[in-house]
């Protein structure tokens, strides 16, 4: 059913498929299509759907697969889903209300440690991988800071002008922050179910 023959030949496929990244599920082209070759042959997947069709390929042979972020993979012709593992994240900063206004020298943080900085053009690229669905921190001079969740191999982000910049970042000692969970509020909150009045029964 995953491998059709193609015009009579025993030992020829016809290969369709679909490249997803691993970490969402998603259909890998946000950052570049996936590539799909055989020797000098080369298809490459739709950027929407990740889907291709590979034509006329040994019935026993093994395609590699490749995609901007990320990790190399070869994969039989009998595959259906090829799952690919990301390496990296592209972040790219802008100001918030001038997307035409890149943010350079923005901080990349994760926890308490800086992942990179952003160069003039407002972009830097990760790597390693932060981590599905990792939380970042973007932090700029003269910027408020803002909290990101990666998603994918690339991501856009804006920035507001303001005050609430990022804090320093701890000496390097490493220091891993616990979490102090403050106690929210003492429990003063009066459970409102009075029951005052005594049972009249006439």
């Amino acid at each position: 059913m995953l491998a059709t023959l193609v015009g009579g030949w025993l030992n020829g496929v016809e290969m369709h498929g679909h490249v997803v990244d691993d970490s969402t599920n998603d259909p890998i082209g946000t950052a570049g299509p996936a590539r799909i070759s055989h020797g000098a042959r080369t298809m490459t997947a739709d950027p929407s759907t990740g889907a291709f069709t590979f034509p006329d390929l040994p019935r026993e042979s093994r395609v590699g697969v490749d995609a901007p972020g990320y990790l190399r993979t070869g994969v039989p012709t009998t595959q259906d889903e090829i799952r690919l593992t990301p390496l990296s994240f592209t972040i790219q900063v802008n100001e918030a209300g001038s997307p035409d206004k890149h943010i350079a020298k923005a901080d990349i943080r994760q926890g308490t440690t800086s992942l990179g900085t952003t160069n003039d053009g407002g972009n830097t690229v990760i790597s390693p991988y932060p981590g599905k669905d990792a939380k970042l921190l973007i932090c700029a001079a003269g910027y408020d800071q803002k909290e990101i969740t990666i998603h994918g191999v690339v991501g856009t982000f804006e920035i507001t002008p303001g005050t609430n910049a990022c804090p320093p970042l701890p000496t390097p000692t490493p220091s891993p922050s616990p979490s102090t969970s403050p106690s929210a509020s003492p429990g003063a909150s009066p459970s409102s179910s009075p029951t005052p009045s005594p049972t009249a029964s006439p």
